[in-house]
């Protein structure tokens, strides 16, 4: 009986065609599989936990509201939390050696990835890394890319694979916890329950906080993420694959005292350079939002994340007509 339950829960899981946003914890086939269902020909995004909707439910989500606004174009979100722009270039990296290619690209870029201290700054994500290391490693990535993942050959990580190869259910495994509280934790699960209770953040809470996630220092090549923002952009370019790359809002209100200069202007200037001297859209969202749409520094509630779709809809449309 158990053999039989397990061969139709595989069979089922054969049958799944991916929901609008990847899990928080995924194995390397779960993104595999999630990049096929996305298939050829679709509208892919890149970006961080803003994008992909921390906080909030999957269907409120940015992207979610996006991919209903595009109608009759497949909307594929590759975007996770702590996607920096060197997870963002592999994932594309891993998409078109996969003959994924996509149709047309949304990277977000945000300001906070250009941190030496972010998480992931010159890091894969480990699912990531097992698909792309080291069969898509470039002489770019050396000395750039930190702790290249070698994965071990030895008999457990054969039988590993092999299993994963043969039973869906142990290849597409997740966290127990997301299995039985979504992509939140128990604690997350209870303040999304609290939530519409609370008044907004109040001006000026808890920024020092989030102060030292934006770094100041003006970016140029030794940052690794500005690094591999330019070499994507140059691999979107080359591929002529039409790309709107998204600066998102951030709230200001909450962050005034350590962002608005002319420092974190000049980073953000930069950026929005070396999108458009590769001929690159750029849609500069940074400071147009209200304190009233962020949940904190920099992820949207589903007001804000509907507005951000607003913002991001009529440029995203525009490209994909003229295509």
């Amino acid at each position: 009986m158990t053999l039989s339950l397990l061969a139709l829960t595989d069979l089922a899981l054969g049958t799944w065609h991916g929901g609008v946003r990847l899990p928080t914890h995924f194995s390397s086939e779960y993104l595999q599989r999630y990049a096929e269902n996305a298939g050829p020909g679709a509208v892919v995004v890149l970006g961080d936990s803003e994008m992909w909707g921390y906080g909030i439910r999957a269907a409120d989500g940015p992207v979610a509201q996006l991919a209903s606004a595009l109608q009759g174009d497949r909307v594929a979100n590759f975007a996770y939390e702590a996607e920096t722009p060197v997870n963002a270039d592999f994932v594309l990296r891993y998409l078109l050696a996969r003959n994924l290619r996509p149709r047309a690209v949304l990277v977000e870029i945000n300001p906070a990835s250009f941190n030496e201290t972010a998480p992931a700054y010159d890091t894969l994500n480990a699912a990531l890394a097992e698909l792309c290391v080291p069969a898509l490693v470039e002489p770019f990535d050396r000395d750039r890319l930190n702790a290249v993942v070698h994965p071990q050959d030895g008999a457990g990580e054969r039988l590993d694979r092999f299993v994963a190869d043969h039973w869906l259910l142990y290849g597409l495994r997740v966290d127990v916890h997301q299995a039985l509280f979504g992509d939140a934790d128990l604690a997350t699960a209870l303040q999304r329950l609290i939530e519409p209770f609370l008044q907004p953040m109040p001006r000026g809470a808890d920024s020092a906080a989030y102060a030292m996630m934006y770094d100041l220092t003006p970016l140029d090549a030794s940052n690794v993420s500005y690094a591999y923002a330019e070499h994507l952009f140059t691999m979107l370019a080359a591929r002529r694959i039409p790309a709107l790359v998204v600066l998102p809002p951030v709230n200001h209100a909450l962050l005034h005292l350590y962002i608005d200069n002319a420092a974190y202007a000049a980073n953000l200037a930069r950026v929005q350079r070396l999108a458009r001297d590769r001929g690159l859209a750029v849609l500069n969202l940074d400071s147009r939002f209200a304190a009233s749409d962020f949940i904190d520094n920099t992820h949207l509630n589903p007001i804000g994340s509907a507005r951000l779709a607003q913002a991001i809809r009529p440029r995203l449309a525009k490209l994909l007509h003229v295509l």
